[in-house]
């Protein structure tokens, strides 16, 4: 790495960014891994949110049965 980046003490793959302050990780492996499971993280949250809208749907097509049972049984 050039004089911009410092290694970070006790992390073979980690720098510093003297400008920045930011962490560099060089390790591909850890990146692909990284972005591997925020892309899964991200599927789940919106499969979750999906399943939501299901549910709520659901429940209002369960409340208009209800109450067109109680309207026959009035009747």
């Amino acid at each position: 790495m050039s004089r911009r980046y410092r290694p970070v003490e006790n992390h073979d793959h980690l720098y510093r960014d003297n400008t920045t302050n930011a962490i560099i990780n060089t390790n591909m492996n850890e990146y692909q891994s990284y972005i591997a499971n925020r892309e899964k993280l991200q599927s789940d949250k919106e499969r979750i949110e999906n399943l939501e809208g299901k549910v709520d749907s659901l429940q209002g097509d369960i409340s208009d049965i209800k109450n067109l049972l109680l309207k026959i049984v009035d009747k």
